[in-house]
């Protein structure tokens, strides 16, 4: 029987429907403004536990090798030790927020340590997530993720001393700390450090958006990788992928940590990832998932998700740790802790000198109208010096001399604070001793919610004594004047690698100021 043209072809479309519809799922709703919550100082008994209080499953992992009929006694207690961290994360969920492991040499190293009673260093360096932000101030210790992952070492290598700092530093950047990280992390003889910066590098203008990984950022992170990795201990490095469903949207790809995991994986580095473990759930609005049940306000974790956060790690720090505890240590050869060439090409680490704190207030030869500030708030300490007027001026004085090359210039850097609201611009001018380009910067920064310290650059000639100024400046994209200068940098650069610095001006004549400035160091 020959069924007709037009039924075989309903027939047809029928079938091909219902194959799509086996295809097709409906897209995620977007996130709206009305689920972001504002509860950062609500106490920690009701914060992030909004309808999912009685849901949340407290469980301990399983060794991820069994250890029934392998190893001593002794490892198969280290091994339940190891496992003791309850954990609110599915399974499945903690395993997609492990990143690859690459190279492990540096963390089987710290364990090594750790498991022979030897005393490790750990530091914790980003911005405000990593101070605790999102978690209320007397609470921080124990329920940020910081803290919780802490709290893990100490209480599985009971034998070893274990050394934790905190040096997170709220709305900076790799690129701003990568140049001042000696002055950050106090402890050169370090073990492991959490970087963490993946959210403030997209605040800072290019928002996960370029199609060119070589920008600014992204050779600031590998700088700060590679400072990190040649300190002497040769440091294990965790990268720590933050994420917000309100902040990083719309899409799963809305986000530096694609950029940046290309550098942890050419360093053979381990990393976790907030966005792989919780963006579908969150867009689904799964239970114990909700944006507002796990984060605060747009950015910060509240103390569920820092839970959330310090149980993706300590996964990561368990499986690589049984793996230490298993296996007999080998020493590796010291060539096999070589940091190897850039990826970015001529993206070398430099010397450099940073003056900020007390360091940035023994440098000010004068200031009119600079009031030194602290900005910050719920303990987290924001110094520098604040004008909001024009046309005032404040006077530095650095020994911005001995690099090897007397001819290399000097690459001074002005830290200063950009933001979306009241920021005006100012002027860096050198005044005695050194010669620069007068260079403007402006603060004002309308791409970016966020208030986040930045370089504004500017090449100088080699000088015992350079005197130069920092000036406020009556033009305002923003309506108003404010500056803020929170940090100086000094590094060694020569000048065919000096590519995003202004050229040399010829050396200015003595001015009165100037006259005045130089009898004055004759003390300084």
């Amino acid at each position: 029987m020959i069924v007709p043209c037009a039924l075989t072809t309903l027939i047809l479309a029928l079938l091909c429907f219902g194959l799509c519809c086996l295809c097709y799922a409906d897209p995620y709703l977007p996130l709206s403004a009305s689920e972001i919550p504002d509860d950062c100082n609500i106490p920690t008994e009701w914060q992030g536990w909004y309808g999912c209080k009685d849901t949340i499953q407290v469980r301990q992992r399983e060794p991820a090798i069994s250890l029934q009929h392998r190893g001593s006694p002794q490892r198969r207690q280290v091994a339940d030790s190891i496992y003791a961290y309850e954990t609110v994360l599915p399974e499945d969920l903690l395993q997609r927020g492990i990143g690859p492991l690459g190279d492990t040499k540096r963390l089987l190293k710290l364990f090594h340590k750790l498991l022979t009673g030897q005393p490790v260093s750990i530091s914790f360096i980003g911005g405000s997530i990593t101070q605790g932000g999102g978690v209320p101030m007397h609470d921080r210790p124990p329920l940020s993720f910081a803290g919780k992952v802490s709290n893990w070492f100490i209480n599985t290598f009971p034998n070893s001393t274990v050394t934790v700092q905190n040096a997170g530093v709220g709305g900076v950047t790799s690129t701003y700390y990568g140049q001042c990280v000696d002055m950050f992390v106090s402890d050169e003889n370090v073990d492991l450090v959490f970087v963490d910066f993946t959210l403030n590098d997209r605040a800072s203008g290019i928002r996960g958006t370029s199609p060119l990984p070589d920008t600014p950022d992204r050779r600031g992170y590998e700088m700060l990788l590679r400072k990190l990795l040649a300190f002497n201990q040769k440091p294990a490095i965790i990268a720590l992928h933050s994420w917000s469903p309100f902040f990083n949207t719309p899409h799963f790809y809305s986000t530096t940590e694609d950029l940046i995991q290309v550098l942890v994986l050419y360093y053979g580095l381990q990393s976790v990832s907030i966005r792989n473990a919780l963006w579908h759930p969150t867009m689904r609005r799964q239970q114990n998932f909700k944006g507002f049940q796990w984060v605060c306000d747009s950015l910060h974790p509240n103390t569920l998700g820092h839970r959330y956060y310090a149980d993706i790690i300590v996964g990561l720090l368990q499986d690589v740790a049984l793996q230490a505890n298993i296996h007999p240590y080998v020493e590796p050869d010291p060539s096999q802790f070589d940091v190897p060439p850039p990826m970015f090409d001529n993206n070398l680490e430099s010397a450099s000198k940073c003056l900020r704190g007390e360091l940035l207030q023994q440098r000010v030869y004068q200031s009119v109208g600079w009031n030194w500030v602290d900005e910050g708030k719920d303990g987290r300490h924001k110094y520098g010096y604040v004008t909001e007027e024009a046309n005032h001026d404040i006077i530095f004085v650095v020994n911005n001399s001995g690099c090897p090359d007397p001819n290399m210039v000097v690459t001074l850097g002005i830290g200063h604070l950009k933001s979306y609201e009241r920021m005006g611009q100012a002027l860096i001018s050198c005044i005695s001793g050194c010669a620069c380009q007068p260079t403007t910067f402006d603060g004002h920064n309308p791409a970016s919610t966020a208030s986040q310290e930045f370089w504004a650059y500017v090449a100088i000639t080699q000088s015992e004594q350079c005197v130069f100024e920092v000036a406020s400046l009556a033009v305002t994209k923003s309506g108003q004047n404010k500056v803020k200068v929170t940090s100086l940098l000094l590094t060694c650069m020569s000048p065919e690698n000096a590519l995003e610095v202004p050229i040399f001006q010829p050396k200015p004549e003595k001015t009165e100021t100037a006259e005045l400035v130089e009898s004055a160091m004759q003390t300084f």
